[in-house]
């Protein structure tokens, strides 16, 4: 299960490289976060999303850089946050120093997140995960030069004009060990009579499968890849980017033309993408009961 901690990233779409490490390095110390390009959908309006994504965190994470403090939407969102920590809201504002730069008057005193030297990376994210009480795992954290992370990942998948899945379709393996009831507020979906939740967007369609009363299977069908065929090859690092997952995650088992199988030993699952029929969608699928097999 994850970490009932929620992290909203304030930052300018030109520190997004960062802040996708970032993201992806506290999802994996059990930390949920919230990041736009995961929540925001088409239609939805800018202001209230970012006010309501606000008004759930724990965590206010702002990202300082000359690319972010003079930004409006930024600038907007911290104002937010201190207000509602000003009048007592159980929020803690955290700067986080990304690049060089003049923070705004209101965050002196206030002590930094350091992240301005690359070099000494984990030791900056150690100290921010040891503020919010969790154990750093050195293991969990990605090199950003290995060429299988997860903004190559996203890269392949914008390439192929696959979208990157927003909630509820991010990282879906988050579903895996919930409770029904936990799942249905996750998702915003009833379950069905036979105890499962579907989920479906014009680009997915999700599958949460229970056992017992909790979720052990997500299956999602990636819409826009079809009509995929068993006897075509493809590269999993694409669908798998679409979900906002990189290679770096999971461990390659076995590779066959239909389908291609992963290990994620930190979550202990088993990964699919797969063709499941000729003219079908490729399908990421999620497992703990056959992890291993």
């Amino acid at each position: 299960m994850t970490n009932e901690h929620k992290y909203f990233l304030s930052h300018n779409h030109s520190d997004k490289e960062f802040v996708r490490k970032l993201a992806q390095d506290l999802g994996n110390h059990g930390v949920r976060y919230w990041l736009d390009e995961a929540e925001m959908k088409i239609g939805d309006s800018l202001i209230r999303k970012i006010r309501d994504g606000i008004d759930n965190v724990e965590y206010f994470a702002v990202i300082l850089s000359p690319n972010s403090i003079n930004t409006p939407w930024v600038v907007n969102e911290l104002d937010v946050a201190m207000n509602q920590q000003i009048n007592g809201r159980n929020i803690k504002v955290l700067p986080i120093m990304f690049k060089d730069c003049e923070p705004p008057g209101f965050l002196l005193g206030k002590v930094y997140g350091d992240f301005r030297n690359g070099e000494n990376y984990d030791e900056s994210f150690k100290k921010l995960v040891n503020s919010m009480g969790l154990v750093f795992n050195k293991t969990v954290l990605k090199n950003e030069k290995t060429k299988n992370n997860l903004s190559t990942a996203i890269d392949k998948a914008f390439n192929k004009n696959l979208s990157i899945m927003n909630s509820p379709f991010h990282r879906p393996f988050q579903y895996i060990g919930m409770s029904i009831n936990q799942a249905e507020k996750a998702v915003e979906c009833k379950v069905n009579d036979v105890g499962n939740i579907i989920v479906e967007s014009d680009d997915c369609r999700m599958l949460l499968e229970s056992e017992g009363n909790f979720i052990s299977y997500v299956e999602v069908d990636l819409k826009r890849t079809a009509p995929h065929y068993q006897n075509q090859e493809f590269d999993s690092e694409v669908p798998l980017g679409a979900l906002s997952i990189g290679l770096s995650e999971v461990e390659l088992a076995r590779k066959k033309t239909h389908c291609h199988t992963y290990y994620d030993h930190r979550r202990k699952l088993k990964v699919s993408v797969s063709c499941l029929y000729d003219e079908a969608p490729l399908t990421v699928s999620f497992s703990s009961k056959y992890y291993g097999m």
